[in-house]
């Protein structure tokens, strides 16, 4: 293969897939910020007027993502870590460990690092925070002591919002490890080095099992939850509604498409910016999907409507699971 036509297979292949979502918060605190006294308070970003919109971190997300993926049936490389003080020293085997492999890593003691092919977002809340908060308390008379005793009490900030995150998957990095990631270290014999310019080397892992590792991160989004407090104030964070595209450039499109307000009782997407960042990647869209929970808008057939004029338009769990069949045409001699 020439050069010239190398350019044109890189060209023609999908680089990235991106989705959008929308996750309904009820009542929580997922991810809080610190402690005011005796008050836990939430993660919040200020904005041009000075309100002040909740958000989760995407620290909290990618944490929620590993272990779902754990749970999922794939071993984390936590354990295997060593520490020495604050350093932490991963043990760098990518091929073994899908959170290597998806989310990174770095090797203070080699300099080996690896940075994430997933990138996350945090997800931001829409509508300003209202300055909520939860009362606990813990009895002393529930440990014998008298009534008169007293006993503790705490606040937690919490908020009831629709957020809105990203994420973008860089698929010519799946799976693929390059020499400075890994360093000089034996590789299993399933993995073969290959040789390019300047004396510099990558391996890949097997098309399917780089197929297995991008379907099992969408099934982890379909199940996502996690955070602070879920002892008292559990939050699913699955997506309620999702925008999915492949294309052919890296690029985050629906980061800050998602627009929504409050109207009569419910929820209502702006379909403009949605519509505006699709027609942005004309050219460069190969499969557009969309997840949509019933009952989540007041303009629901509109939303239907129009977003059906760029892609199916499913409930959301359908929709990751076409996202899925989607998946398994990469890598192939005939996909992308």
């Amino acid at each position: 293969m020439t050069q010239a036509q190398a350019q044109t297979q890189r060209g023609n292949a999908s680089q990235a897939i991106v989705i959008g979502y929308l996750t309904k918060v009820s009542v929580a605190n997922v991810n809080a910020s610190h402690t005011e006294g005796n008050v836990v308070v939430a993660k919040k970003a200020t904005l041009p007027d000075g309100s002040a919109v909740p958000y989760i971190s995407g620290q909290a997300l990618r944490r929620m993502l590993r272990d779902r993926l754990e749970e999922l049936g794939y071993p984390l490389s936590e354990p295997f870590a060593q520490t020495s003080g604050q350093e932490v020293t991963p043990p760098v085997r990518p091929w073994e460990f899908i959170d290597e492999d998806l989310f990174g890593y770095l090797d203070p003691s080699g300099g080996r690092r690896r940075t994430s092919p997933v990138r996350v977002s945090a997800a931001v809340g829409l509508f300003p925070f209202q300055g909520d908060r939860d009362l606990g308390t813990r009895s002393f008379e529930r440990f014998g002591r008298e009534m008169a005793a007293g006993g503790n009490m705490f606040e937690t900030e919490l908020y009831a919002n629709l957020f809105r995150g990203t994420l973008l998957v860089e698929l010519d990095r799946v799976g693929t490890f390059q020499d400075l990631e890994l360093g000089e270290q034996d590789l299993p014999d399933s993995l073969q080095r290959v040789e390019g310019p300047n004396g510099r080397w990558h391996t890949a892992l097997p098309p399917e099992e780089r197929r297995r590792r991008l379907q099992t991160l969408l099934e982890a989004l379909n199940l996502l939850w996690g955070g602070g407090r879920t002892a008292r104030l559990l939050a699913d964070l699955s997506p309620k509604f999702l925008a999915y595209a492949r294309l052919r450039v890296k690029h985050p499109i629906f980061l800050e498409a998602l627009v929504a307000r409050y109207e009569d009782g419910h929820y209502a997407l702006e379909l403009e910016p949605l519509r505006n960042a699709l027609r942005k990647v004309d050219g460069y869209r190969e499969r557009v999907l969309f997840g949509l929970e019933p009952g989540l808008f007041g303009n629901e057939a509109e939303v239907r409507a129009a977003l059906g004029e760029y892609g199916t338009v499913l409930p959301v769990h359908e929709a990751l699971a076409q996202a899925k069949r989607d998946v398994e045409g990469l890598w192939s001699a005939s996909g992308s």
